[in-house]
């Protein structure tokens, strides 16, 4: 593999999120939407980013375990199968979602939820795509062996 292989990540994801969270707020400003105003979307909202959180902070830990990057634009070290990539190839962009979701329920908001469809759209095939096709690369069969037991996401 040469040195400078690399994943082609060209818009980190928080970014795509915080992206689509401001559009969406943009657009319940313009067009004046609003989810209905009842009491759950709080506790609904609470019991999306406790978890997400939860995950988040757990994948941040095994890459630093493992000393690879969190980086998506850079080379990975190691392949990471355990903890929570045994349910999801993505738990770090899992989290992003919930949290993208938990701040759209909590804020009532119709247009971050819609902005949340294209960027996730972006992350899975974009983002993602890039950094499966570097991962096919680097770690062979592997990587093969990860991608046909854990999903994408979940």
């Amino acid at each position: 593999m040469p040195a400078n292989d690399h994943p082609h990540v060209m818009t980190p994801p928080p970014l795509l999120h915080l992206g689509g969270l401001l559009i969406g707020y943009s657009l319940d400003q313009v067009f004046g939407w609003r989810l209905p105003d009842i009491a759950p979307w709080s506790w609904l909202a609470t019991a999306l980013l406790i978890p997400a959180l939860g995950l988040l902070l757990w994948t941040l830990l095994l890459f630093l375990r493992h000393r690879t990057t969190v980086m998506p634009h850079r080379a990975a070290s190691h392949l990471i199968t355990g903890g929570p990539f045994r349910l999801s190839r993505n738990p770090i962009y899992l989290s992003f979602a919930l949290l993208h979701l938990a701040c759209a329920l909590s804020l009532q908001s119709v247009g971050m939820l819609a902005a949340l469809l294209p960027v996730l759209y972006v992350m899975d095939r974009h983002v993602i795509a890039a950094e499966e096709a570097f991962h096919a690369r680097r770690f062979g069969a592997d990587w093969e062996a990860f991608r046909t037991r854990t999903r994408r996401w979940l």
